[in-house]
């Protein structure tokens, strides 16, 4: 019974910890954050049903030709991937201790997407990020904005 507890213990705080910010948020992330703004109107929202947005975005692009950049797994990766300061590429977004990969190391997923989706921006994506002033995501939101929300996870 002790040894049943201690396990369940030890999965409720791994899968505490699991959305932690001790991983990089990607070079367009980190930008925003530090402009004081974020793409996403409520974070805890984002964390919690990604899955089910990615395939709702999957099914209208794919079933009924809707493509639009609300919502894209190209856009995620667009924002969330980090750059090697040495070489200046890109590292593949589900790479060890990479935007993706974190949470889903912690809470034993596979992220199965980047089996046919890109990890990293297009050649066009950072040609556009290298010439902005700001980061170039748009429909940000203000911290101000997030906190009327009522998020409390930024």
């Amino acid at each position: 019974m002790s040894r049943g507890l201690i396990i369940l213990l030890v999965l409720l705080l791994n899968s505490a910890f699991a959305h932690s910010n001790s991983h990089s948020l990607g070079d367009e992330a980190n930008a925003l954050r530090a402009a004081g703004k974020t793409f996403h109107k409520s974070i805890s929202a984002i964390r919690k049903m990604h899955p089910e947005l990615l395939k709702h975005k999957r099914d209208k692009t794919l079933r009924q030709g809707i493509r639009t950049d609300e919502s894209s797994l190209k856009g995620c990766v667009n924002c969330h991937s980090g750059k090697n300061d040495a070489t200046g590429n890109y590292h593949p977004i589900n790479a060890k201790d990479q935007f993706c990969s974190t949470c889903h190391q912690q809470v034993s997923v596979s992220v199965d997407c980047f089996a046919c989706h890109r990890t990293t921006p297009s050649q066009a994506t950072i040609a556009k990020q290298n010439t902005a002033a700001e980061p170039i995501s748009t429909n940000t939101f203000t911290a101000e904005e997030v906190d009327k929300k009522g998020d409390d996870d930024e």
